[in-house]
């Protein structure tokens, strides 16, 4: 049977009306929502993460208890590192931050942790593990609308800023050799 038979045949004939159905449909549902009106912007709106942009503002609280801004680094590179507790890359990641938060202590790099660990004993659990671990960076506890910013999608994920908080790099994941890629990236941010 040729095709044009198949497509007089009742059959056919049903299945052309149901796939020009759906895509009048789609059509449809396209133009009445370009045609919407949009909603003006929150005060509060989300600026993402991007390299080469400013990176998104953030207050968030520490493991022992302070708070902790962005903004009070001001004039600083920073590097800010997504990490858990019960990730094991990022546990690993977390000594190579410390190898290079005291190689450059006192040249006024900044290193922060954010912990994206969960629940009312996360601060305990995060300063737990620093302290078990010889960790002298800051450590902040996520409030997810920051890892959501920053786009984190796994972790851990490590991002440089520079001087004026532009977002210059982004390491996602644990990579052998880390910490000398970060390194690299702090002496030519310290130039």
């Amino acid at each position: 049977m040729k095709t044009e038979d198949r497509l007089s045949t009742g059959k056919g004939t049903m299945l052309l009306r149901s796939a020009s159905a759906v895509i009048a449909g789609i059509a449809m549902v396209t133009l009445l929502s370009a045609c919407q009106k949009k909603e003006a912007p929150s005060e509060k709106e989300i600026v993402f993460a991007a390299v080469g942009k400013e990176a998104p503002a953030f207050t968030l609280t520490s493991a022992d208890g302070t708070k902790v801004s962005l903004a009070d680094f001001s004039g600083r590179p920073v590097v800010i590192d997504f990490w858990a507790t019960w990730c094991g890359p990022c546990r690993e990641g977390t000594h190579e931050l410390e190898k290079l938060h005291r190689k450059y202590d006192g040249k006024g790099v900044v290193f922060l942790g954010i912990s994206m660990d969960e629940g009312r004993d996360a601060a305990q659990q995060v300063k737990a593990f620093a302290k078990e671990n010889g960790l002298t960076y800051r450590m902040l506890i996520d409030d997810q609308e920051t890892s959501r910013a920053y786009v984190v999608s796994s972790i851990p994920a490590t991002y440089i800023l520079d001087r004026n908080h532009i977002l210059v790099k982004i390491y996602p994941g644990f990579l052998p050799g880390l910490g000398n890629m970060i390194a690299e990236q702090i002496e030519d941010l310290l130039k």
